[in-house]
């Protein structure tokens, strides 16, 4: 049997990379528009400004793309994190006593 092995820890530096990467791209939105007032020559700034609205569309799906991602990540964590629990409590826990069978029921085959 193949042992399935993954470090949380990674999952959790990951997901932190994405979010800054996010606050990055979030940010970027309004260095473009203010970029294009400091550079002093109209048609420069025109296309600058028309970069800008260009690069917003593509942008927003970056964007939409790592939220998706972000998340992802962290219910994967989760998951892996739940059935570590699980397991773990499995084997540390004592063991669950047989269910009773209702009266007159057997829990197997009789020989007859």
């Amino acid at each position: 049997m193949s042992d399935l092995k993954l470090d949380l820890d990674q999952l959790d530096l990951l997901k932190s990379r994405i979010d800054k990467a996010l606050t990055v791209i979030n940010e970027e939105g309004n260095m473009a528009h203010e970029i294009g007032g400091l550079v002093g020559d109209g048609r420069f700034s025109g296309r600058i400004e028309s970069f800008s609205g260009d690069w917003n569309k593509h942008r927003y799906d970056i964007r939409d793309n790592l939220d998706w991602l972000k998340d992802s990540v962290g219910k994967i964590s989760d998951s892996f994190t739940d059935i570590d629990d699980n397991l773990a409590t499995s084997l540390t826990a004592p063991p669950k006593p047989a269910a009773a069978s209702p009266a007159g029921k057997t829990n197997g085959p009789v020989a007859v």
